[in-house]
């Protein structure tokens, strides 16, 4: 039987299913083409099984093949990581040719820190991306994301290089808890990204939205897609159907590729690049210290840090059995001697794993003309908080008093993407909380941040 649909019916329908598409293809951590099999509980950030290191050995199996590849080639190693199937498109306009203005002219000294940085891990993420079937151009996202800086945090609270928020993360297979936060890891999350990655283009059939919607949520894309009736980027930018940051995104992000791709044509030919060797991992047992390790091995505890930048204690984590480290290649053969003894130096007696947004305080939330969202002990500090606040912050909004809001007034040109982000949370979070079945939000109007207690 036929069912007819009211206006907006069919971009609700629309909306729906590419939420349960997303879902299906990042609850295991995976999509189709991913070689590894990761446990159900994927994004549960705690889990005593194997699959902690499912994201590291898929890196590692991606970086030997791609160095394999490479001594037994005679191929430029940039050539072998071209792959026609997965080309980006570079289109060249009016708003790239401003952003390479501003990276080779304006920007230049910290655009060729970011390169010169960059250097460090970009064969290995490179062959990470080819691996997983997702354009290498995609690299100089990372660049635009963090500037390749492992320990990046935005205000939003995403991290590491490739700025996941908690909640993605964790739905793309990263660990994430008060030992290890493997967003800060710059091969593991590139898996994680790279899929990602994946399922948007599956969804907008075009890397271009892909990227876009990397920026500015799937769900702003989709709805742009749905109003505007188009699905060329460019057509979206030049209506600024789109918010104005990823309007900048994509010209950005091309600007970025173009210089990457032609360094001398842009004069950045003296790049004094970061050395870093290749890397491979091992499993180790757990928990150890990073410092027992690199007592054991010879291998300066300097750069054990430096290429285990998620191993945020310097401690494997103690809910598993084994846990994959990086080390450099030219240590790997000699280093299964060396796990008798690790054992030995297992650490007894430490706390369980806990996941970071457990750790995080209540906050006390009031809203302007001192009237409290909920009752509270701090009332009076409230109060004088509230008195402080500036005039943008002052017209009708909600002031947050300790880190994660109970509730939130709308200002104009938020979206439920941009409140997500600011607040570490998800837009089906929100949705669900709110009991909204779109994503369009008023002026003035009060959402529920998490849910309230007590």
């Amino acid at each position: 039987m036929a069912v007819s649909c009211k206006p907006g019916c069919k971009n609700f329908l629309f909306t729906i299913a590419v939420s349960i598409f997303l879902v299906a293809c990042a609850g295991d951590g995976r999509t189709s083409k991913e070689p590894i099999t990761a446990a159900s509980s994927v994004g549960d950030g705690v889990d005593i099984s194997g699959s902690d290191n499912h994201l590291a050995d898929s890196a590692n199996a991606a970086i030997g093949r791609s160095a394999n590849a490479t001594q037994n080639s005679d191929q430029n190693p940039a050539d072998e990581l071209s792959d026609p199937a997965t080309k980006l498109p570079l289109d060249m306009n009016q708003d790239v040719e401003r952003w390479i203005e501003f990276f080779t002219v304006r920007d230049r000294e910290r655009f060729q820190r970011f390169l010169e940085r960059g250097e460090r891990y970009k064969s290995q993420i490179m062959a990470v991306l080819k691996e997983q079937g997702v354009p290498t151009e995609i690299y100089y996202q990372a660049m635009i994301e963090s500037g390749f800086a492992t320990s990046a945090t935005s205000r939003a609270k995403a991290v590491g290089v490739w700025q996941f928020m908690r909640e993605t993360g964790r739905r793309y297979g990263l660990r994430i808890d008060s030992y290890v936060d493997e967003r800060r890891d710059p091969l593991r999350s590139t898996v994680a990204a790279a899929l990602y990655m994946k399922d948007l283009y599956n969804v907008f059939q075009s890397w271009y939205l892909a990227v876009a919607a990397y920026n500015a949520g799937e769900g702003r894309v989709m709805n742009t897609i749905m109003r505007s009736k188009t699905r060329d980027f460019w057509e979206m930018a030049r209506r600024h159907a789109l918010p104005t940051e990823t309007m900048n995104y994509i010209p950005k992000f091309i600007a970025a590729t173009m210089i990457g791709n032609d360094l001398a044509k842009y004069g950045f030919s003296d790049l004094s690049p970061e050395s870093m060797p290749q890397l491979a991992a091992v499993a180790v047992p757990a928990p150890v210290r990073l410092s027992d390790i690199a007592a054991l091995s010879g291998i300066p505890l300097v750069l054990l840090k430096e290429i285990n930048p998620n191993l945020i204690r310097g401690i494997t984590p103690p809910d598993s059995q084994t846990y994959r480290i990086w080390i450099p290649a030219t240590e790997q053969q000699k280093f299964d001697g060396f796990k008798e003894r690790l054992l030995a130096l297992r650490i007894k007696g430490l706390k369980n794993v806990v996941k970071h947004d457990r750790e995080k305080p209540q906050a006390q939330l009031v809203e302007t003309r001192d009237k409290l969202v909920r009752k509270s002990p701090t009332y009076a500090l409230a109060v004088k908080r509230s008195r402080q606040l500036n005039a943008r912050d002052a017209v009708g909004g909600l002031v947050e008093i300790g880190r994660v809001p109970e509730a939130y007034r709308v200002r104009n040109g938020d979206s439920l993407h941009s409140i997500a982000k600011r607040f570490g949370t998800s837009i089906q979070s929100l949705k669900k909380l709110n009991g909204l079945r779109h994503n369009h939000l008023a002026t003035g109007q009060v959402l529920k941040i998490r849910e309230i207690k007590g």
